[in-house]
């Protein structure tokens, strides 16, 4: 899907992911979600992951992914700014150099797709960049809403953005893994939103997937991208419930609210 920036605006992760965490995860306009039976999905960008202090890299918006960092860094750390040279590699060449390109993005987005299967729905998968794709604008970190005109191929259309990586929330913190999800229906004719769900997964102490030194961290490299992707993959069953409840199928391990109209 073609992004249009409504505005360049280098945010925190973790007032992100202060956000993503408060009750509900989940909000929809119940009525609208019950006349949807088909939807188009859009196909999942490349999955990137990242590795940033807070207070040492700056991060930046990039569409499809939401909040990734620039590059790993940190004289703390004892890695170097790929900002100050761009032939140094970020976090994510690194872990590709060592267990190859991963495809977590694409097995969460076959895993959700299932899911909608599962519940009835018609499912289709798009190209965001076709033409006859609405664009998505992006609104502090997420997708706020389409522009262009009504898609013709499905009742709505859903975009999953992921962010992937380690964040340390200072220079003397630790790196600990931090997964988070949004996924956005929106109406295809109308373009208005009907869901919204965001789901993440960070805590300051996490024991198991815990690194002081970025150099601990690129050392463990095997162990640490495999508690990344199993944070992101168990947010399948969350959203599912969340859908279900959407539907008016409630379930005990759902985070919903019904907004009707007033959801934006």
């Amino acid at each position: 899907m073609n992004y249009k920036f409504k505005a360049l605006t280098v945010l925190s992760l973790s007032a992100l992911l202060g956000a993503c965490a408060a009750p509900p995860r989940s909000q929809y306009s119940g009525d609208e979600m019950k006349s949807i039976k088909s939807i188009v999905v859009e196909t999942p960008p490349a999955t990137k992951y990242y590795a940033m202090s807070e207070g040492s890299t700056p991060l930046v918006v990039l569409p499809g992914i939401g909040i990734i960092a620039a590059a790993v860094t940190g004289a703390v750390s004892g890695g170097v700014s790929a900002l100050a040279n761009r032939k140094n590699p970020t976090f994510d060449d690194l872990v590709t150099e060592k267990l190859g390109k991963s495809d977590l993005n694409r097995k969460f987005v076959d895993q959700i797709e299932a899911s909608l299967r599962a519940q009835g729905y018609e499912i289709t998968e798009v190209d965001g960049t076709a033409p006859d794709m609405p664009k998505a604008v992006l609104q502090f970190g997420r997708v706020g809403k389409l522009e262009g005109s009504p898609y013709h191929g499905a009742d709505a259309i859903m975009i999953v953005s992921i962010a992937t990586g380690y964040y340390a929330a200072g220079v003397f913190e630790p790196y600990v893994r931090s997964a988070s999800v949004n996924v956005a229906i929106f109406k295809a004719d109308t373009l208005k939103p009907v869901f919204r769900d965001r789901l993440s997964q960070y805590a300051m102490h996490d024991s198991a997937y815990s690194y002081f030194h970025f150099g601990d961290l690129t050392a463990d490299l095997p162990h640490a991208i495999q508690g990344i992707d199993e944070a992101t993959m168990g947010f399948v069953p969350e959203f599912n419930a969340d859908m279900l409840a959407s539907r008016g199928m409630p379930s005990p391990t759902a985070q919903t609210k019904d907004l009707g109209t007033a959801l934006q």
